[in-house]
């Protein structure tokens, strides 16, 4: 696990201000490579072999080719045993392995790793540059290009060391955030900067300065005739398999435990292959809704893991403009918080952890899948019927309400507004009916408060990911490609690697995520069971009251972090001059205002809001006295 930074050109000392920018990614050893038209860089977390024969760049036997790698290969073993008839080794890493494979394979080496990357390799003899993300996007890779100059990174902050790049805002990016909390597809929030889609590879000619982009892997969804126990067999057999490559370490490692059905199966799979586990827990103090402590701790107690738990407060305002600039973009997830606070903790005893996380993009396991299927069955009735379902939010008592809200954003009469929406929207748009009942800001709500045009791209999103398979199989391969590898994937990423751990995410072995694709959508959704067939295939590892538990999103305290002085922090931060120029203040306003009448609701805006005004102000307007 390393950070990674190249171009094509020279200069030493943006290539080490470059790396020194990433640092925390790679604590261990810094690696540097210069040639005619070419430099690149690497910060190396050591994880296999921590031998100096594993630091970067890696090279093969005549050093036409050299390597910076962010990532692991966990069959890289198998690999290896093929390429020794041809290939000599100097180490036991996997990133020695992917030099030999492309030597071996060309390109074509992509389909035979088992694992996540993000990697630059330099071929001097074909004069080409050859980078690779990952097929669900575990590990990011940025980039910068204008037709002559070619930059890459790990992180955006890197890049953006090069002082002649501009910082220009995308708007479109912007809209995106303000409805989907993330920036999806492969824009960036500044014009001049992209990054390469999950299960992509880029090729940059030197000689021509010319960029490729193509995609080697996407998600099929050809129907397996396998019955329900031979679907449960291959599920858990993939699983265990999973988990047992994803064991291969040279350092410590650990699970984030929360006592749901994700976790607690990883724990599930980890004890048939070691009696040494180490288990980490957090919650909030004076949460009393959300804490999952106790489930957690069950969990422990069956399986006999060394359990740690840990408990924050609620004075996050010190620490959140170190961790926006962690997460390089505007990411208002408010998880990201506590899986920063997580690994702080977790590094003091271990190095690598094992996730819970793409379960539910797997098996349905969503509420909001309910919900928007509801939505879905009834499109064909009339549109004055559907019309009518806003007006019938004053006639539902207001206990009722509160409950409906996590289904979506919305809460209480918003809700019941999203979901007349929802009803005229999802016979002809699905991609708006998604964004009606799951977007923090709404399209009508983001007219009133942007003050520039913009477009959601529906047409374009509906084309490439509601067009095939069935509605709930499109609303999964949505957040698949989107919510997962733009959100889910880059908190661990980006909240871990800023203590320096690297986070495994056993679930998207893709392996796993091809076959569960194939499986039919009534075997995950099942009425109103989410993870039907999961639920299924894991009685006889997890006990009964962990696997048919209500499922319980964790609960972010915002109301509590807001009262705590964050709602003042936000308001005053977003005065600056930049809110003029982007958002119509007397509508922000009128959000803080509204604030005490529906709490669950504007307490997301007001959040996401005030991310982005953080974020500006430690990227755009470059306040160094902000952060700590």
């Amino acid at each position: 696990m390393c950070g990674i930074c190249g171009f094509n050109f020279e200069d030493k000392k943006l290539l080490k201000s470059m790396c020194d920018e990433i640092r925390h990614r790679g604590p261990n050893a810094a690696g540097y490579y210069s040639d005619k038209g070419i430099s690149l860089g690497s910060r190396r977390l050591s994880i296999i072999d921590l031998s100096k024969a594993g630091n970067q760049p890696i090279y093969n036997e005549d050093k036409t080719i050299a390597l910076v790698y962010n990532g692991e290969v966990f069959n890289f073993k198998e690999i290896r045993e093929k390429l020794e008839k041809r290939h000599s080794f100097k180490s036991n890493t996997d990133s020695e392995v992917i030099v030999h494979a492309y030597e071996e394979y060309g390109i074509n080496c992509l389909k035979y790793f088992n694992g996540f990357w993000g990697f630059a390799l330099y071929d001097s003899k074909k004069k080409l540059l050859f980078l690779a993300r990952d097929r669900l996007g575990l590990k990011p890779l940025y980039y910068y290009y204008d037709e002559k100059k070619f930059i890459f990174a790990s992180e955006l902050k890197a890049i953006l060391k090069d002082r002649s790049i501009r910082r220009s805002l995308n708007r479109d990016a912007l809209s995106y955030f303000l409805t989907y909390r993330y920036i999806p597809s492969d824009i960036t929030i500044f014009n001049e900067i992209k990054k390469l889609k999950p299960g992509h590879y880029a090729l940059l000619d030197l000689k021509t300065s010319k960029l490729q982009i193509k995609k080697y892997w996407d998600i099929k969804f050809d129907i397996t005739n396998d019955n329900e126990k031979t679907i449960e067999k291959k599920i858990i057999g993939i699983l265990k398999d999973s988990v047992e490559k994803r064991l291969i370490s040279d350092v410590p490692l650990g699970v984030y435990l929360s006592g749901g059905i994700d976790s607690s199966s990883i724990v599930a799979m980890m004890k048939n292959f070691s009696d040494s586990i180490s288990s980490y827990s957090l919650a909030f103090e004076h949460d009393n809704i959300g804490n999952e402590l106790s489930y957690a701790k069950k969990v422990s107690q069956h399986f006999g893991t060394r359990h740690k738990e840990i408990t924050i407060s609620t004075d996050i305002i010190k620490d959140l403009p170190n961790i926006v600039w962690h997460l390089d973009e505007p990411m208002s997830d408010p998880a990201a918080v506590p899986v920063y606070y997580l690994s702080k903790e977790a590094k003091k005893n271990v190095t690598v952890i094992l996730t819970g996380d793409g379960a539910d993009e797997l098996f349905a396991g969503y509420d909001q899948y309910k919900f928007l299927n509801l939505g879905y069955k009834m499109r064909h009735l009339p549109s004055s019927f559907k019309k009518t379902i806003p007006k019938t939010a004053k006639f539902i008592p207001k206990p009722i309400l509160d409950k409906i809200y996590k289904y979506s954003s919305a809460t209480g009469t918003k809700m019941f507004d999203r979901l007349g929406k929802l009803m005229i929207d999802i016979k002809n748009n699905k991609a708006k009916a998604y964004a009606d009942v799951l977007g923090i800001f709404d399209d009508e709500e983001k007219r009133k408060l942007l003050n520039f045009e913009f477009d959601n791209h529906y047409d374009s999103i509906n084309k490439e990911f509601f067009s095939k398979g069935d509605f709930i199989t499109q609303l999964t391969y949505f957040d698949a490609k989107n919510y997962l590898a733009e959100d889910l994937l880059m908190k661990p990423d980006k909240m871990c690697m800023a203590w320096s751990i690297e986070a495994r995410v056993p679930y998207l072995d893709y392996r796993l995520v091809e076959y569960c694709y194939r499986i039919p959508s009534f075997l995950k959704l099942n009425g109103s069971t989410t993870k039907y067939i999961l639920k299924k295939a894991l009685r006889n590892y997890l006990p009964k009251e962990i696997i048919y538990r209500k499922k319980q999103p964790f609960h972010m305290p915002l109301d509590e972090w807001l009262s705590k002085g964050l709602k003042e922090y936000f308001y005053d931060l977003m005065q600056e001059p930049v809110n003029s120029k982007l958002f119509d203040k007397k509508y922000i306003k009128k959000i803080f205002d509204n604030y005490n009448s529906s709490k669950l609701y504007y307490c997301r805006q007001i959040w996401s809001l005030g991310i982005f005004n953080i974020w500006y102000k430690v990227f755009v307007k470059e306040d160094k006295n902000f952060r700590i």
